[in-house]
């Protein structure tokens, strides 16, 4: 396997939304941090919605980080200003190390 510790270069914060009702049944906004990582950040584009003419699509990242089991859709990346929301994690066999997260950019 090809190391890749020297690509991971931007640390980043892994968030998770937290299951709390309020007694009325509405949901929170309240989030729990899940941990800090080191992580490679390229930008995808803005994806589908640009091609079909969207007045305005969240800009895409791929960010590979270290496997972790505490990684889960729908938790919110913080790099830099930016918050992401993980659209998709993928473990590929050939390098067990390493997980790639595809992430869209949350409007502010």
């Amino acid at each position: 396997m090809r190391e890749f510790a020297g690509l991971l270069r931007e640390r980043v914060e892994i968030w998770q939304r937290l299951p709390a009702r309020l007694p009325s049944g509405v949901a929170t906004e309240d989030w729990q941090f899940v941990g800090a990582c080191l992580a490679r950040i390229e930008a995808e584009g803005v994806g589908a919605a640009s091609e079909a003419m969207a007045v305005s699509a969240m800009q895409r990242f791929r960010i590979t980080i270290r496997s972790r089991t505490d990684v889960a859709l729908e938790q919110r990346i913080l790099w830099k200003n930016r918050r992401l929301i993980v659209r998709q994690i993928a473990d590929d066999p050939a390098t067990p190390d390493r997980q790639t997260l595809r992430c869209e950019e949350l409007r502010t």
